[in-house]
């Protein structure tokens, strides 16, 4: 690499599904920015970024912006086991309730709105902050995980268990990209050391389980949920994707403001 080009900025998806892919990843090649999958799709349009995994519903609409970086992703068939509806009544009684949203999110609301469509038939919902008053909550990630072993509510959803149910196919929840204007000789020695670091780190997932393990998630919880994940995208991957962005066009185009509220239908 040029020693005269300024170090890549790339994000840093800081939760647990994600960690395979930092695990090895040199720390002193790159500039790693911690940021959550909104924010870092932002900074990523912006420019503040080069490159990050990011939220497969951002991708779609930076169409043009962003190409594949080695075909590495975060993608589940069947259960994901951290994106996760928390509901006080049945999903299917949510139609004209109240679902708080974390800020976090840009792919898993719009999974769950084809999900409402598709498969729960919910309409008339609107989506509000978590501060809100509500009947349900969407989140995602290790906050999700978190919750999950404490929860106080009667019903939970894993939106990836009910995606494979409705399509029989692989939901891709993120995907790693690069702004289309990096050299591509940095772009090429970025990609070629992410999925050096992404192989190491699947070999080392006993060490991150050691490292990664809480008060809610033991070393054996952390590998069984770090292997559920795919991180190398395929046909099967490739063809859940296309699933989705079909099922999401046929929807009024909507993205949640800065206050994660807005009435859909």
């Amino acid at each position: 690499m040029n020693n005269n080009q300024p170090l890549l900025s790339i994000g840093h998806m800081t939760y647990l599904n994600s960690e395979v892919f930092y695990w090895r990843l040199s720390k002193t090649s790159f500039n790693l920015v911690p940021m959550p999958p909104r924010a870092m799709a932002a900074a990523l349009e912006r420019g503040d970024l080069a490159a990050g995994p990011l939220p497969i519903a951002e991708i779609l609409r930076m169409n043009g912006q962003v190409r594949s970086l080695g075909n590495l992703g975060v993608s589940s068939y069947g259960a994901a086991k951290s994106v996760f509806l928390f509901s006080r009544v049945p999903v299917e009684k949510l139609s004209g309730r109240n679902v708080a949203v974390t800020s976090h999110t840009a792919t898993s609301i719009q999974l769950l709105r084809v999900l409402f469509n598709d498969f729960w038939k919910v309409s008339d919902h609107q989506f509000v902050g978590v501060d809100c008053s509500h009947e349900a909550a969407l989140l995602i990630g290790d906050p999700a995980l978190e919750l999950r072993s404490s929860s106080d509510y009667d019903f939970i959803y894993d939106l990836g268990t009910a995606w494979t149910t409705l399509t029989d196919k692989p939901f891709v929840f993120a995907e790693w990209v690069v702004r289309n204007d990096v050299p591509l000789e940095q772009a090429y020695e970025f990609e070629t050391q992410l999925l050096k670091a992404t192989k190491e780190g699947l070999r080392n997932i006993d060490e991150i389980s050691r490292f990664r393990a809480n008060h809610f998630l033991t070393e054996l919880d952390v590998s069984a949920y770090v292997r559920n994940f795919s991180y190398f995208l395929g046909d099967n991957e490739r063809s859940g994707q296309m699933d989705f962005q079909r099922r999401l066009d046929q929807l009024p185009a909507w993205r949640p403001d800065s206050q994660t509220v807005g009435s859909l239908r």
